[in-house]
């Protein structure tokens, strides 16, 4: 197994769903993170993913930190949907001091990309506690997202950490994400789509949390109109709201929004 990157320290990876990780699993060998995730990933059908992850972290040398699969997906929809803001900020504290108490000097995790509110809120969440590691300590942390959803190199250029796996590092990490069974179709389909290569270069680029919640002022995120869909395919009785819902979390724990959403948020 690669040694540990020398300029990271001590890392931490924080995701929405168990599964996430797949895509930096060549980081993983190689941090050998304190992993966080803050659903079991169950989404729909009520699975959770969090034997898969377990089996991949004990794979890479990676330890479940505090926060691991702590809610259902649906549990996260539904405390968000009846606007119980302090769940969140209950989970702003308890990350932030895990970070503490293991001494991590790098955090990576999801970015914000408006294709599901939990990924965006895990993104929030990140650089909340990243600020008030800082307020606490003095210390400041190496903070990176990595992209979810969509191509996988599409974002290169703006990586500020760049991982380029060879042929062994490349084959472990599809061979991790095909043994995850039940991402196993969407994994093929990506492969497919973007081919094999496409997955051999992980990056890490700084947050860009500030810049999304501008865009969502002018443009709704995309998992509004994938919750009024399936609203009306009868899988969902409600639609989760970026003005409604999630903005007042984003805004209670502490992140900066945008001017034009302050009125509206007051």
């Amino acid at each position: 197994m690669p040694p540990p990157l020398s300029d990271s320290g001590n890392a931490a990876v924080v995701v929405a769903h168990p599964g996430h990780e797949l895509v930096i699993h060549h980081y993983l060998e190689r941090s050998r993170p304190l992993y966080f995730c803050l659903t079991d990933g169950s989404g729909g059908n009520g699975q959770s993913r969090l034997e898969s992850t377990s089996r991949l972290l004990q794979g890479v040398g990676a330890l479940p930190g505090s926060i691991y699969g702590r809610f259902s997906d649906k549990e996260v929809y539904r405390i968000l949907l009846d606007g119980r803001v302090d769940v969140f900020v209950d989970l702003l504290n308890e990350l932030a001091g895990s970070l503490i108490e293991a001494d991590i000097q790098c955090v990576a995790g999801d970015a914000m990309e408006g294709f599901n509110p939990a990924h965006d809120l895990c993104r929030a969440l990140i650089d909340s506690a990243v600020a008030m590691v800082r307020m606490r300590t003095g210390r400041v942390l190496q903070n990176y997202e990595f992209a979810v959803h969509g191509d996988p190199v599409a974002t290169s250029e703006e990586a500020l950490v760049r991982l380029e796996l060879d042929e062994s590092a490349l084959g472990r990490k599809i061979d991790a994400a095909m043994a995850y069974r039940a991402v196993r179709g969407e994994v093929q389909d990506a492969l497919d789509r973007f081919g094999r290569g496409a997955f051999a270069v992980e990056c890490l680029r700084s947050t860009s949390a500030s810049a999304m919640l501008e865009q969502f002022e002018i443009t709704p995120p995309a998992y509004e109109s994938i919750g009024e869909s399936r609203v009306s395919e009868g899988r969902y009785r409600e639609v989760v709201r970026y003005r409604e819902h999630v903005l007042p979390v984003i805004s209670a724990l502490g992140i900066a929004i945008p001017d034009s959403a302050l009125s509206h948020h007051r």
